[in-house]
């Protein structure tokens, strides 16, 4: 449906690729445009690039501001965006996203997290994609993380436990920054998976983000990391600070459920969400390789505490 004083909506392929010239400076005449999906409001905005911040050789945060200086859309943590961005081999093309930034830190602007690892879209959007270029941003969608929003909100959830792999920092990275600003005062414990610490995306945020949310606990994995001692870890990423035993690192190795039930005292009580790609959640069958999804069902965690958000390349 069409709010009251929205422009008329037109076909979404016309709108952005002639009225608005995505990925150039041309001004746009079209500020919003709003639809009804299945009983949700879904938003597009032009947007325009003010900032790109490099995080790994593969990953960039995107900062964006509204056409306009209209406030954008209402999300929670864990919601996702489609990023429209016209590449050389398909005008008006798309990908999924999630929401980089906290609700409670917008002021207009707009935040992703973009990792490029192959595909016909990421490689694209960094390579062509500079600050004035104009984009579309269409949502929010999903629901991930909002049933362990409503636990905290009705007073029924004390800890949470986020398992993350790779880019799946993201949402995470938006949860922890709004728990910050709204002070819930949850027990967040988050479980960082990577190859090396040269993958580690959020290096230069993620000590901040510890010292600001005292009940932040940080496990980081290393799987490729072997010649290394953990305390060259601390040193390299936090000064050496563990932040009196909050940061611990695992490597060489993937992490077990033990592992979770070592650094989580309340690990029988936590809701848990997961975000990564598909092996890490589910693992491979044809190889017996669990994911985390049967490392916490063999830990005894029922399916009922436990979300997913699942990505691949673009």
């Amino acid at each position: 449906m069409d709010i009251p004083g929205a422009p008329t909506a037109l076909p979404l392929k016309y709108w952005l690729s002639e009225e608005l010239h995505v990925g150039s400076e041309s001004p746009a005449e079209r500020t919003v445009r709003v639809v009804e999906q299945r009983g949700q409001l879904i938003y597009q905005y032009p947007m325009v690039i003010t900032d790109i911040i490099t995080e790994t050789d593969l990953a960039k945060t995107y900062i964006f501001k509204n056409v306009g200086d209209r406030r954008i859309f209402e999300y929670h943590p864990g919601q996702d965006v489609k990023l429209y961005f016209d590449t050389p081999l398909k005008k008006g093309d798309f990908r999924f996203y999630s929401i980089a930034g906290s609700p409670t830190r917008t002021d207009g602007f707009f935040e992703l997290m973009i990792k490029s690892e192959g595909g016909t879209f990421a490689p694209y959007f960094h390579q062509l994609a500079k600050v004035g270029d104009l984009v579309i941003i269409e949502g929010p969608y999903g629901r991930f993380l909002r049933k362990a929003l409503n636990m905290i909100a009705e007073g029924r959830l004390k800890t949470v436990v986020f398992l993350a792999a790779s880019s799946g920092i993201v949402p995470f990275k938006c949860f922890i920054e709004y728990a910050t600003d709204k002070k819930l005062g949850t027990s967040i414990h988050l479980f960082y998976v990577n190859r090396t610490r040269k993958d580690f995306i959020y290096r230069r945020l993620m000590p901040r983000l510890l010292d600001e949310y005292k009940d932040l606990h940080l496990l980081v994995n290393f799987t490729r990391e072997h010649d290394v001692s953990k305390d060259e870890i601390l040193q390299d990423l936090f000064g050496g600070d563990d932040r009196n035993g909050r940061v611990v690192a695992v490597l060489g190795r993937h992490i077990q459920f033990d592992d979770i039930r070592e650094f989580v005292p309340d690990w029988e009580g936590a809701y848990y969400g997961i975000c990564g790609g598909a092996r890490f959640i589910a693992g491979d069958r044809e190889k017996g390789v669990d994911g985390m999804l049967q490392k916490l069902e063999k830990g005894g965690v029922s399916r009922t505490m436990v979300e997913i958000d699942s990505f691949g390349t673009g």
